[in-house]
């Protein structure tokens, strides 16, 4: 099991509002549904599994491995606002290598919820030895690449029309990854200059 003694942590978005991060809990149920829910629909169709499926969310919790899935969670006023997660592989050839995928709801957008997030993982990973971290987006999601090319992360490769989509539309899958060790510099400098505040 993944240590996450250190959680949960406090950090300040703006001069009313701050969000506490956390591991997902299986008591988190409920509200994780709700919070998948509530997310735009066009923004729902890029996950793997159907996230308004209660099954799903459930399966999530009691039946996803704790040594493979790191979730995170952050909450304001006990409400998920972010759900962020390190996917870990047991196969040989990529022991080295761990995912990150997350989704932050918009109206916490434009805080650098997804920023914070994401280091909380990084930091997780740099504990488990992984090598290198990689994130997966289609190709609607550009609007993001800026965000994490910003972080250290390097684009690796498009794949064209790799990814279908719940509607039954192709999408392009774009590749970034990180090595972590080169990266740790980088990733020090974004939070002394944005600090526990985020802007």
């Amino acid at each position: 099991m993944v240590d996450l003694s250190m959680f949960p942590k406090k950090f300040k978005l703006d001069e009313t509002r701050e969000i506490i991060v956390r591991g997902l809990e299986k008591s988190d149920e409920d509200e994780l549904l709700r919070f998948m829910n509530e997310l735009p629909p066009d923004e729902r169709i890029y996950f793997r599994d159907d996230v308004t499926d209660p099954a799903v969310i459930h399966r999530w919790l009691h039946e996803t491995s704790s040594t493979r899935v790191v979730p995170l969670i952050a909450l304001h006023d006990d409400r998920i606002v972010a759900n962020w997660s390190l996917h870990l592989t047991e196969k040989l050839w990529t022991r080295h290598l761990a995912y990150i995928r997350g989704i932050v709801t918009p109206d916490y957008r434009g805080f650098k919820v997804a920023d914070k997030m994401v280091y909380q993982l990084l930091t997780i990973a740099g504990d488990l030895n992984i090598e290198r971290v990689v994130i997966e987006l289609v190709a609607q999601q550009k609007r993001l690449l800026a965000r994490f090319t910003n972080i250290g992360f390097q684009l690796e490769a498009v794949l064209k029309e790799w990814v279908k989509d719940h509607s039954g539309n192709y999408n392009d899958l774009i590749i970034l990854s990180m090595k972590l060790q080169p990266a740790w510099k980088k990733l020090e400098e974004m939070i002394l200059n944005y600090g526990t505040h985020g802007g």
